[in-house]
């Protein structure tokens, strides 16, 4: 009986002094707009147009102690290059955030929005969405710099069940490597969820 008592209080002792993680990380469901573009890339097809799904992430600084702060993001076993393949929003402000340095200056939760440029559907499938949501847009006339609003993510997600279908086939995921005043690394990763 000493024994067991002896092994809970070494468990409990060992749980209380587990150090809490220097960020958190949540992803929420996002009620920012789905957007299709011009085909950037032209390089798969040009009978295809780019779907941007906004990913949001809600990330608390558990940790003074923290002095850089970089997102890697990973989609079809790729990881893709900041601004080119992504960019990176301010929740509130809708600025692109290039770097994190005022972030972790202020230690306050704060919620960023992803949108990837990775995703091609094609022109077909496009104009199905638009007759879906009642769009009155062409997709024939789309040129660079061009933007079509369809509607929230979280709404899309439910209602479109085959384009996310095809999105998961693929353990898709993001990591967030935070760096400690004394050059400590720490990565979390999240699967992300389609």
């Amino acid at each position: 009986m000493k024994v067991r008592i002896f092994g809970l209080i070494t468990v409990c002792l060992m749980y209380s002094c587990k150090q809490e993680e220097p960020i958190s990380i949540e992803e929420i469901d996002s009620n920012e707009i789905v957007t299709i573009t011009y085909n950037e890339k032209k390089t798969d097809s040009k009978d295809s147009v780019d779907i941007h799904f906004p990913r949001e992430f809600k990330i608390r600084m558990n940790s003074t102690d923290i002095s850089d702060f970089k997102i890697y993001y990973v989609i079809d076993k790729k990881v893709l290059m900041n601004i080119i393949e992504y960019e990176v929003l301010d929740k509130m402000t809708k600025k692109n955030i290039i770097a994190f340095g005022s972030y972790i200056s202020n230690k306050e939760n704060f919620n960023i929005i992803i949108k990837e440029r990775n995703h091609l559907i094609s022109k077909k499938q496009a104009n199905q969405l638009l007759l879906k949501y009642n769009i009155n847009q062409k997709l024939e006339g789309l040129k660079f710099g061009d933007t079509v609003k369809l509607v929230p993510y979280n709404r899309f997600r439910t209602e479109n069940t085959v384009i996310i279908a095809s999105l998961r086939k693929v353990e898709d995921s993001i990591f967030f490597r935070v760096t400690s005043n004394k050059g400590e690394a720490f990565v979390k990763g999240e699967k992300i969820n389609w």
